[in-house]
């Protein structure tokens, strides 16, 4: 089950991405990266995309490998239940910021989590029902997405498996990527290479 719902997940997260960036070609910003507001969006992207990478890299050094073979409430994990999912959250938010677009921002956002909130759901069914009270436990104590700093807690040495660190550096890398696709956009737009349809909010 967690197998399957991860598919789903990741296909439909790379799919909104995909439109994403498909709207980024066919439109042009209405905020360019030269105005005051374009400005404070790219580096506000920027902020966001470099949270996500580090957030979802150090998650995974508690997660990786050992997920839905015991529940992990340390770390990342102290305070939220859900850390992966949020910083995806906090990169699709970043990817529409980074845009220049307040549409794309408000679909990547929206859309994620849509997603994410009947993705756990699921998840918190499968776990409640394999970890019992304990997950209830964790579940009634730490938020299920924005953070509670005030409830971290960690062990001072914990085992990383560096096959599972390994990927999620990649995948922070992929995430990161998305702003060299919009500049990319914004050259073509620029230079000729494709004319934008529209303009977009």
């Amino acid at each position: 089950m967690a197998r399957d719902l991860n598919k789903s997940r990741m296909r439909d997260s790379r799919l909104l991405i995909m439109v994403a960036f498909i709207v980024g070609l066919l439109t042009a910003p209405a905020f360019q990266p030269e105005s005051g507001i374009g400005a404070l969006m790219e580096v506000a992207g920027f902020i966001l995309l470099a949270g996500c990478a580090i957030g979802r890299i150090y998650s995974t050094i508690y997660i990786g490998g050992i997920k839905n073979a015991r529940l992990m409430t340390d770390g990342p994990y102290s305070v939220h239940r859900n850390p992966l999912y949020f910083y995806s959250l906090v990169g699709a938010a970043g990817i529409g910021m980074i845009s220049g677009r307040i549409t794309l921002f408000l679909l990547l956002a929206a859309g994620f989590y849509v997603i994410y909130h009947f993705l756990i759901l699921r998840e918190e069914a499968f776990l409640s029902e394999k970890f019992g009270s304990e997950f209830d436990n964790f579940r009634a104590s730490t938020p299920r997405l924005v953070p509670d700093f005030g409830k971290f807690h960690a062990p001072a040495e914990i085992n990383v498996q560096t096959r599972y660190l390994n990927k999620a550096v990649w995948d922070a890398i992929w995430w990161l990527a998305a702003s060299p696709v919009f500049e990319l956009f914004e050259y073509m737009h620029d230079r000729g290479v494709f004319k934008p349809l529209l303009t977009l909010y």
